[in-house]
């Protein structure tokens, strides 16, 4: 996520009564010191699959079943730092790491032996020496996976071929900090971070992405989704609020169509509560975690109303969050190792 050097606003929103989420008993997966869970996808309602800050994957078919329906931890990629994972289908996930990489598995729940090993597709460095490293990547289809990098000045890398080894990458330098990607289509995709960008053309070249400017007021988003092409919601935070929302209902309207949205009006506390992910249930209702393990609800995302802070779990002295939604269930995962699932009403 970034959030410390991403860092650069406030009217609270009127509660959503009508959001309708049910979050079950938070469970510890693994120990912290296993570098926590730093991203998470759930294609279907049966399937999640998480990736660790230590190079482990482990997965559960029952997501509202608690900790021992998840499969204990498999390690894929050494001791790297698995940053974001996406699954399109049951039948294929791809990760990524702080240290360029990219894995994949047509077989998620065959723990180790299902994976690819470790390909680098990003060699960028960073202002202290070591690689700039991968944050987070977006599959829509099977045959399209963007992800965006940690530079400074931030890349994104997609390939039609998300199989096919680190030459089925490639990289288009877009210039602007980036912290996260969406796609919700072949024909869309909108990363974010200092601004968010768009493009309907993914796989093309650097003409093919489009600048739609940044919250209004300033400030950076942290995390984006996009569940639908009429849909798109990105959640941040600036220095006159820890909490901060921009989104639109059409993402290829340019920079009129998104809205901002303050949604705390303290002002940042030491980096303590700033919104750092967000999931939606297709147009119905999407949700936004704090790094002080709250939950924020709205049905009407880019009109503002949400819910909260609602506590979603207890104090586990997370650091991070990451959330993937169906249209049944969102789970999300954190940087303490602890696993929560929500589940969708109405």
């Amino acid at each position: 996520m970034l959030l410390s050097s991403l860092f650069i606003g406030v009217m609270a929103g009127q509660a959503d009564a009508a959001a309708s989420i049910h979050w079950h008993k938070a469970v510890r997966l693994e120990p912290s010191s296993d570098g926590g869970v730093q991203a998470v996808s759930c294609p279907s309602d049966r399937l999640c699959v998480a990736v660790d800050g230590s190079g482990h994957v482990l997965y559960t078919t029952h997501p509202t079943r608690g900790a021992h329906s998840w499969s204990h931890p498999a390690r894929i990629d050494g001791h790297n730092s698995l940053t974001g994972i996406s699954c399109p289908t049951i039948h294929l996930c791809v990760a990524v790491d702080d240290s360029g990489n990219v894995l994949s598995s047509t077989r998620p729940r065959r723990g180790a032996a299902g994976w690819s090993r470790p390909a680098r597709i990003d060699s960028v460095i960073a202002t202290d020496g070591g690689y700039a490293g991968l944050l987070g990547v977006s599959c829509p289809t099977t045959s399209l996976c963007t992800a965006v990098d940690g530079a400074s000045a931030g890349n994104v890398l997609s390939t039609t071929r998300p199989q096919g080894g680190a030459g089925a990458w490639h990289s288009v330098h877009l210039g602007v900090p980036l912290a996260g990607i969406s796609c919700p289509s072949a024909g869309l995709c909108v990363a974010a971070g200092a601004e968010h960008v768009l493009s309907t053309h993914p796989s093309g070249g650097r003409a093919s992405w489009h600048f739609t400017g940044a919250p209004v007021g300033g400030g950076v988003i942290s995390s984006i989704d996009c569940p639908t092409t009429a849909l798109c919601v990105g959640v941040g935070f600036s220095n006159l609020s820890p909490g901060l929302t921009d989104a639109t209902s059409s993402p290829r309207g340019g920079s009129g169509a998104w809205k901002t949205r303050y949604v705390l009006s303290s002002t940042p506390d030491n980096a303590v509560g700033l919104f750092d992910a967000v999931g939606c249930v297709g147009q119905q209702l999407c949700v936004v975690l704090d790094t002080a393990d709250n939950v924020f609800v709205s049905t009407t995302p880019v009109h503002g109303g949400w819910s909260g802070p609602s506590p979603v779990r207890a104090n586990p002295d997370s650091q991070q969050n990451a959330i993937s939604c169906t249209s049944a269930l969102c789970v999300v995962v954190d940087s303490a190792g602890v696993e929560t699932t929500g589940v969708v009403r109405g």
